[in-house]
């Protein structure tokens, strides 16, 4: 079976919440105003939606149904999410992304910046309608650690990165918004503390994306001076600091050792997320939660 059918399968556990969840995202944009049409039509290739994904899995799993405040929460972290797609892209200057034209390539970087700031409205807006002081400061909290792995990224361009410095760059940067949705979720499930999981989770999120990154086009991150997992190990087993010809590295004999060595690493995270949630009351939901790593984050 294919990523694609084995994340469909998974998804299909809470096919209905996911349904109805899609409902309430097109409810919010009511305004039918140009920049809602616009976004609306632009937020249809928005990918797997991961995160709502791990809302409804672990409400489930807590033998809840999820409700609007799930939704709102859902909603908020989606447009959080995609709020920093559009603004990297225009960063990155990347001409695509899940196929489709970017929208500073649709219309130009000063709408893109614009529409940006819009969801990050919506996100603030959703966020507020579920009047939860406690929830409003853990994210508060994450989106300045996000920032801040931002920002690490920006002024560490070209600089050799240990790895304890790339996993906490990680943490900041990817695993943050997925802690302080699942922090956010135990307080409205009044259930386990989830930050465990989401911290390895989303480390070990970021390390399979720069790894798949690296197999596709590993040119890219190192010609924007972004260094990743499969760099610090080649950097390091060759005791230099930092890429002097790219086509050296790209052309290294060593490239599946630098593979296999973040693949390992991926795996390490990722078991320890499954380990975080080894307490929760098994049941249908926690193994389409474990499957979902095992998923993502298998060798």
């Amino acid at each position: 079976m294919d990523f694609q059918s084995e994340y469909k399968k998974i998804a299909d556990c809470v096919k209905q919440d996911i349904s109805d969840f899609e409902k309430f995202c097109s409810s919010m944009f009511s305004e039918n105003t140009d920049i809602e049409d616009i976004l609306e039509d632009h937020l249809a290739h928005r990918g797997k939606m991961i995160r709502p994904l791990l809302v409804f899995l672990f409400t489930r799993a807590a033998g809840l149904t999820p409700d609007e405040r799930h939704f709102s929460l859902a909603f908020c972290v989606e447009m959080l999410h995609n709020a920093s797609l559009i603004h990297d892209d225009i960063i990155d200057d990347a001409c695509e992304r899940r196929g489709e034209l970017t929208l500073h390539n649709r219309f130009d970087s000063r709408f893109a910046v614009i529409a940006g700031d819009y969801l990050l409205a919506m996100a603030i807006e959703s966020l507020a309608s579920l009047k939860n002081t406690e929830i409003i400061n853990i994210f508060s909290r994450y989106i300045k650690k996000l920032i801040t792995g931002e920002t690490k990224q920006y002024f560490s361009r070209y600089d050799s990165l240990s790895m304890d410095d790339y996993i906490e760059k990680s943490a900041n940067k990817t695993a943050s918004l997925f802690q302080a949705t699942l922090e956010s979720v135990s307080l409205i499930n009044k259930g386990n503390d989830l930050c465990d999981f989401a911290r390895n989770f989303g480390i070990a999120f970021q390390i399979h994306n720069d790894l798949k990154n690296f197999e596709e086009n590993a040119g890219d991150d190192l010609k924007n001076g972004v260094y990743t997992a499969p760099v610090i190990f080649y950097l390091k087993k060759n005791n230099m600091t930092k890429i002097n010809n790219l086509q050296d590295f790209l052309n290294s004999p060593d490239r599946a050792y630098f593979r296999e060595k973040t693949r390992e690493l991926v795996e390490k995270f990722g078991a320890q997320a499954i380990e975080n949630i080894k307490c929760l009351e098994d049941n249908q939901y926690k193994r389409a939660i474990i499957d979902l790593c095992r998923l993502y984050f298998r060798g």
